[in-house]
């Protein structure tokens, strides 16, 4: 699958670059354009480039990244100040990232000893017989307040309840349209993602009454798979929203078309004193391949604007 978009990018942009230069009219183009040796060698050309970019797509959807970013919240209090969060996203445990994988990904989160962990959804692909054997290695993660979790929409697709339960038994807090508050008064706003709402026609979780929940006092996170609603959370005083997803995109010839749906593609953004960031995701969504938007590990420390 992944070879052939590549090859079929490549294919549409020599027919755009021979489009071009047909264009300009050189005496030569028409020529060239309908010789035999011109068309070999376009078809090696393609070939070869697309199984050259697709061994660099599959070496870098191996190659984790950690990015460390400093977000300043402003009702953090002082004694807060320098608490570090770490996202996951968007593993995609399942036919292709197993145990091992999984296993990697645990210790990557463990050396870097954050205060919190967070899971913002897609930590599975699919339903499969040995989903249950990831309870282990994620039972794994250690961090000082724990580990939270929410539902993205492949969770859905591969059984809610089975993933929550799986999850639960790993001693993660799965919060779903519901919000725990910390140690210190921090408070964290877990909400589902609406794919499966939407679906079977039930009603989608109410984002503003959730968010009226939360003390506009105390500082906020909300965590929600889609990397929508940004406007709605900063204008309800949410300080900062952990969002994936969209993996980058996992190819970056794709930001165009992607952008039609989610304006706001990854790393951080801001709207006033409210900052979203979008992870890349670990994992990969069909193709084991990404190409120009490596997996990441989110490294956050929360600064106090008091300090």
């Amino acid at each position: 699958m992944g070879l052939t978009l590549l090859l079929t990018l490549l294919a549409l942009g020599s027919d755009f670059f021979h489009f071009l230069y047909r264009k300009i009219s050189f005496p030569s183009a028409v020529y060239w354009s309908k010789s035999l040796s011109y068309r070999h060698l376009l078809v090696v050309g393609i070939t070869s480039g697309g199984i050259a970019l697709g061994g660099y797509a599959f070496w870098e959807a191996r190659h984790i990244e950690v990015t460390r970013v400093e977000i300043p919240l402003r009702h953090l209090p002082s004694d807060l100040d320098g608490l570090s969060i770490v996202q996951i996203s968007d593993v995609h445990y399942g036919t292709l990232q197993e145990n091992g994988r999984l296993s990697d990904i645990v210790k990557r989160v463990n050396d870097l000893q954050p205060d919190l962990v967070v899971i913002t959804g897609d930590l599975v692909d699919e339903a499969v017989s040995h989903m249950e054997e990831m309870a282990v290695p994620l039972a794994n993660l250690k961090s000082r307040l724990g580990v939270i979790g929410i539902m993205g929409n492949h969770e859905f697709f591969a059984g809610a309840d089975r993933v929550e339960k799986i999850m639960r038994q790993a001693g993660i807090q799965v919060l779903r349209n519901e919000i725990k508050v910390l140690p210190g008064g921090l408070q964290v706003l877990g909400v589902d993602d609406p794919t499966y709402y939407r679906r079977m026609g039930l009603p989608l979780p109410d984002f503003d009454r959730l968010l009226q929940q939360l003390d506009a006092s105390k500082p906020s996170i909300v965590l929600y798979h889609q990397p929508l609603h940004f406007e709605e959370a900063a204008a309800g005083g949410v300080e900062l929203q952990l969002s994936g997803h969209i993996h980058g995109p996992q190819f970056l010839p794709m930001i165009p078309v992607v952008r039609l749906l989610y304006p706001r593609l990854r790393g951080l953004h801001r709207m006033e004193d409210s900052y979203l960031y979008v992870n890349r995701g670990i994992g990969t969504g069909g193709p084991p391949m990404r190409l120009g938007s490596p997996p990441e590990l989110a490294h956050i420390y929360l600064r106090s604007a008091k300090q």
